[in-house]
Parts: C-alpha cells; structure tokens; sequence
C-alpha cells in the first residue's frame, strides 16, 4: 500500500526543501550544448540529490546504507564521465591534446610483392625466424580503446581540471581523484559486513559530491579563458 497523501507530501517537502531550483540546474549546465545530454545530466544530478536526501531522513542503515553510497558513486561517476567527454569534443576537438587522445600508433604489415618475397626472406631473419616487414601508422582510435582516466588527463592538460588549492593551502589533485571515483564504480565491494570498504565507499561518495562545484567551476573558468564560453 502506497504512503497516504500527507505522508508523501511530508516526505517530498523535506527532500526538496533544501536542493536547488530548476533555473540553477540549468545555469549550472549551460556550458554543454548538446540539449539531450545536458537534460540527461540534469536529471541524474537532481535525481542523486534526491535519494541522499531521502536515504538521510530515514537515517538509513546497514545494507541501505550502503546501498545509497553505491549509487551516489555510480551517479557522480557517470556525470563526471558525461561532462569531460561532451566538453572535450565539443569545445577542444580541434586541439593537439584531443587529437593525440584520439589516436595511436599502430604497426601495419607491409605487403611485399611476390617476386621479392624469396630475396627478403633470406635478408629478414634471425635466429632462423621468419622476420615480417611491418610500418607504423597513426590511426583513429576505437571509442571502447579510449580510456576515461586518458579523457582525465587530456582534459588535465588543456586546463581543464587544474588542481584545488583549499583555505589551509593543502593542493588537490582534481584530476586523479575523479579518475578514482570513475574506477571505483566498476569495482564496488559486494559484501556489506567489510566494514573497512564500506567506510572507504562512504568517504568517496562525499568526495564525489564535494568536487563536483569545483569541477564544473574550473571548466567554466578555462572556457571564458580561451572565449569559447561565457556567463549568462
């Protein structure tokens, strides 16, 4: 049986009570240009903010409470991955950093005619092996051969996500700790009794959240710098 009205309504009113109106999801995201995407984007982000809130009413626990941690990680994760990846294509296609993230060097057997096969053959060897004539080319990677911790540091050296200097002068490396979230995602603990990952987890889904202002800030910030972006 579903809450009855006033219950729902007591419970929409304290999830919402404190999370940001739609305008600022929406001057938050307005950088990304692709109008699917930022609407995907947006509602992730409102619908991760929601279910902390709620988890955080009931005061979860045990295996809810980790459940909520899990899916904070996941969300955060998948906004980071969505955002890095749409501004570097988006606004730095066309940058040496970009091109270099979306190529590699590959060896290309080299097609030797019939007629000089037997005379290379018995130059080509070693060791009484076969020795097979291969050039390198650079080529267009596969988008599954394109790492997301490589999109971090492609977007590291644009300037992208330079490092956060906190009030007491400790120097966080933004780059490195979203690649952490990023690969935590695929390697969660199943096992809810090892407290000490649990403890860990719950620490990486509040970094998640933490950084995600400055994240978004230091993209703006190099996209007014370099005039491909600029406040509303």
């Amino acid at each position: 049986m579903a809450f009855s009205n006033d219950t729902k309504n007591e419970i929409l009113e304290y999830c919402n009570r404190d999370l940001p109106n739609d305008d600022w999801y929406e001057s938050t995201f307005d950088f990304i240009k692709d109008e699917d995407l930022k609407d995907r984007i947006i509602r992730e982000f409102k619908s991760v903010r929601f279910a902390y809130k709620l988890y955080e009413g009931i005061s979860a626990e045990d295996e809810n409470l980790v459940f909520q941690i899990r899916n904070q990680i996941l969300a955060y994760a998948s906004i980071y991955e969505a955002v890095i990846e749409n501004v570097l294509l988006t606004y730095y296609s066309n940058s040496p950093e970009y091109n270099d993230l979306i190529h590699h060097i590959v060896p290309v057997r080299v097609s030797i005619p019939n007629n000089k096969t037997e005379t290379l053959e018995k130059l080509l060897s070693h060791n009484g092996e076969k020795i097979t004539p291969y050039t390198f080319k650079r080529k267009t990677k596969e988008k599954s051969q394109i790492r997301f911790d490589d999109k971090c540091d492609t977007a590291y050296k644009i300037g992208l996500i330079p490092p956060i200097e906190k009030p007491n002068g400790e120097i966080v490396d933004l780059c490195e700790e979203i690649k952490e979230i990023y690969s935590f995602r695929n390697g969660i603990h199943l096992i809810a009794e090892q407290r000490k990952g649990i403890e860990y987890e719950l620490e990486l889904s509040k970094k998640a959240y933490r950084r995600m202002n400055p994240f978004i800030e230091r993209i703006k910030n190099k996209l007014i710098r370099d005039g491909k972006y600029s406040l509303k």
